[in-house]
């Protein structure tokens, strides 16, 4: 796991960060995950979806319900969803 960010994050730095952990929850994908492409046909399951979503939380230091994961199913949703929950939940 990587350390938490701390301080300003941009669009592209999240969704890099988002692209190599989806990434990770496939180990048999044999090119790089498509920030465009529904994360849900990469055969992302509900298990894998919480674990992922603790993952986003712990990096962000945000909560983030696993069902932010379906209701912003690609990479650069969920994106940019993170970063205005962050932003709210900052204060």
């Amino acid at each position: 796991m990587t350390q938490p960010v701390s301080g300003p994050i941009t669009l592209d730095e999240l969704q890099s960060w988002l692209v190599e952990r989806v990434g990770e929850y496939v180990p048999d994908l044999d090119e790089k995950v498509d920030p465009n492409q529904e994360l849900g046909e990469y055969g992302l399951d509900s298990v894998a979806v919480v674990a992922f979503a603790a993952d986003v939380e712990d990096w962000l230091g945000i909560r983030v319900e696993p069902s932010a994961v379906w209701d912003h199913p690609t990479v650069t949703q969920l994106a940019k969803f993170l970063l205005t929950e962050r932003e709210q939940q900052a204060g």
